[in-house]
C-alpha cells in the first residue's frame, strides 16, 4: 500500500492511535518482545532521533534563560541594579525582556 493521498498519513496516526488504545494489553507484550521492539525502533528511529533532538533543544534553551537569569540576580545583588540596568548590561533584547521579569 502506498501512502499518495494527502489525508493518507493522518488516517493511518488515527488507525494507529485507535489500535493501540483498543489492545493495549498486545501492545505491550509487542514492546516487551526484544525483537519486535527492535523492528518497532528501527521503523520509528527517524521519528524518535528528530524527537531526542527537539527535546535536547528544549533544554538547552532553558539551561540558557536560567543561566541569564542568574545572571540578571547577581547584577542587580552586587552592583544594586534595576532589572532594567541588568537586562541593558547582558544585551538582553528589549522583546525579551518581559520574560524575564516575570520569572525574577
Amino acid at each position: 500500500m502506498r501512502l499518495t493521498a494527502p489525508g493518507d498519513r493522518n488516517n493511518i496516526d488515527a488507525i494507529l492511535q485507535v489500535s493501540a488504545s483498543a489492545n493495549r494489553a498486545l501492545y505491550e507484550e509487542v514492546r516487551r518482545d526484544s525483537n519486535m521492539c527492535e523492528a518497532l525502533k528501527e521503523l520509528m528511529k527517524d521519528e524518535i532521533e528528530k524527537e531526542r533532538q527537539e527535546a535536547a533543544q528544549a533544554a538547552a534553551q532553558i539551561a540558557t534563560q536560567d543561566t541569564i537569569l542568574e545572571n540578571i540576580k547577581s547584577l542587580m545583588h552586587n552592583l544594586n541594579w534595576s532589572a532594567e540596568q541588568a537586562m541593558a548590561a547582558l544585551n538582553i533584547p528589549v522583546p525579551n525582556r518581559s520574560g524575564y521579569i516575570s520569572r525574577l
